[in-house]
């Protein structure tokens, strides 16, 4: 009887000396901080909304856009259509697309998007023209998508995947 009152009062000494679980301590409910990424300080002139439509015939076959040599430069969209089953995409936008080159003639895509009123979308993405056109986005994205391009003067045709049937045309005005 003595050894179990002398383990019962032991017993009592260590729990009165550990200090109280973490679940006992009341915090407040915050939720976490979104995290919010900056890929890029390219800014859309946000005066320049454009409206995204749908495809009509008049819209150039992937086919037709031949690539050529797109300068470095910011470029501010000025055509949005969605083609086929595209899911990206409604109402107005204003995009700048900066474009740049590095010494190893890597081409780099920086990208800043809003809808009216709405927060910017920002992303970067290299582009390679061989084996094909691709984008391989680098921050606020990830992943590949098929690229077709043209360029002729100062108008830049992109021609990017959306979703799995479908595709954004896209046409850009070089800034003076």
């Amino acid at each position: 009887m003595r050894a179990f009152l002398l383990t019962t009062a032991f017993v009592a000494v260590l729990a009165a000396c550990t200090p109280p679980s973490s679940q006992q301590t009341e915090r407040p409910d915050t939720p976490p901080t979104p995290t919010t990424i900056a890929c890029n300080d390219v800014t859309p002139n946000a005066s320049r909304q454009i409206t995204v439509t749908d495809e009509v015939a008049t819209v150039a076959a992937a086919s037709d856009l031949r690539g050529g040599s797109i300068a470095p430069g910011i470029y501010d969209l000025v055509s949005a259509m969605r083609v086929g089953g595209a899911t990206g995409w409604s109402g107005t936008r204003a995009v700048a697309l900066s474009v740049s080159e590095d010494r190893s003639g890597g081409v780099t895509f920086n990208w800043a998007g809003a809808a009216q009123g709405g927060e910017t979308d920002r992303w970067t993405a290299s582009f390679t023209e061989a084996p094909q056109p691709r984008m391989s986005y680098t921050c606020g994205r990830v992943g590949e998508v098929a690229a077709d391009f043209a360029v002729h003067n100062a108008t830049l045709q992109l021609r990017l995947q959306d979703g799995a049937s479908g595709q954004l045309a896209l046409e850009f005005q070089r800034r003076n």
